[in-house]
């Protein structure tokens, strides 16, 4: 799967950093916000991961059943 939650948490910390050292409240609050959105991408990919890995063990049973039984 595309992204990694890790790297985005990294951009996030970057961005705190970049806030803290901005020149005025604007720049703060926009490291601030992008900050934010890194940190819910992040929750968003790991969410996304536990789906796909949730359905990889549903769909081998959902081929058993949708294939048709043979007659004994």
């Amino acid at each position: 799967m595309p992204g990694d939650p890790k790297e985005c948490r990294q951009h996030a910390m970057n961005c705190l950093q970049l806030a803290e050292t901005a020149s005025n409240a604007e720049a703060r609050r926009t490291f601030v916000d992008l900050a934010n959105d890194w940190t819910r991408f992040a929750v968003e990919l790991e969410g996304a991961q536990r789906f796909l890995d949730a359905i990889d063990g549903v769909e081998p049973e959902l081929e058993q059943e949708a294939r048709p039984r043979r007659s004994a």
